[in-house]
C-alpha cells in the first residue's frame, strides 16, 4: 500500500531547541495522515487507536498528556519504506547541505516522540490524537533520498514577479524568510513483516 506525504518549511540541521522544531514538522503532518485515515484500507487503522478504540493490539501511545496515533506500528506487523524526493534552495552538493543530519531531524519527525522530553512545549493538547506515521523509525526497512535545487521558495513571490508587481516590505521580508526552507515529498510504501488477520486489508 502506497501514500504520499509533503512538507514545506523549514528542517534544521542542529536546532537549539530540537524536540520542539521536530514536533513543529511533526504537526505539519498530522492533518494528512488524520485525513489518509478517512480511505480505505486506512480505516481500519482506527479499530487499535484511541479514542475508541475497538480492537486489539491498542497502537496509541500516552506520552505527557498527549495520545500519539502512529501508522505504522510493530503491534500490527507493519514496515515502511520511505523514498523521499528534497528540494532546497542550497547548491547541490555543496558540503552545507548536510543531507544525512536533515534525515536524522525529518525521521524523529516522522515518529512518535518516545518520551516526554520529545514531545515539544508548544504541542497542541486540545486537538485529539495526533497522527505520526510512525511509532518508531526503526520501522523503516528502506530510505532513498533524491535531492535537487528547489528554484522558488516563495510561489506568491514569483507571481507578483511575473505580473511586474513589487512586493512591500512586510511580504519582501516574508520571501526572505522562505529562502531558508524546503521542499519534500515522500512516497511511504507499506509492507506487511507477518500476515495475521489484523493487517490483511495491507496486504494487497
Amino acid at each position: 500500500m502506497k501514500f504520499k506525504l509533503l512538507y514545506f518549511g523549514e528542517l534544521r540541521i542542529n536546532p537549539k531547541r530540537r524536540a520542539q522544531h521536530i514536533a513543529d514538522i511533526r504537526m505539519k503532518f498530522h492533518p494528512q495522515l488524520k485525513k489518509l485515515l478517512e480511505h480505505t484500507p486506512w480505516t481500519n487503522l482506527s479499530k487499535y487507536m484511541m479514542p475508541g478504540a475497538s480492537k486489539s493490539p491498542i497502537s496509541t501511545r500516552h506520552i505527557n498528556g498527549i495520545d500519539f496515533n502512529p501508522i505504522i506500528t510493530p503491534n500490527l506487523k507493519l514496515l515502511a519504506e520511505l523514498e523521499i524526493q528534497l528540494l532546497h534552495p542550497e547548491i547541490v552538493g555543496v558540503a552545507r547541505s548536510d543531507i544525512d543530519n536533515r534525515m536524522k531531524t525529518l525521521l524523529d519527525a516522522l515518529r512518535c516522540p518516545q518520551n516526554e522530553h520529545e514531545v515539544g512545549e508548544n504541542t497542541p493538547r486540545d486537538i485529539g490524537p495526533i497522527y505520526t506515521l510512525l511509532d518508531d523509525d526503526h520501522l523503516v526497512t528502506r530510505l532513498s533520498v533524491n535531492t535537487s535545487h528547489l528554484l522558488s521558495q516563495n510561489i506568491f513571490d514569483a507571481a507578483h514577479e511575473v505580473k511586474g508587481e513589487k512586493l512591500n516590505p512586510a511580504e519582501d521580508k516574508q520571501a526572505r524568510e522562505e529562502e531558508e526552507k524546503i521542499f519534500l515529498m515522500i512516497d511511504v510504501n507499506v509492507r506487511v513483516e507477518e500476515g495475521n488477520l489484523e493487517n490483511l486489508p495491507f496486504m494487497v
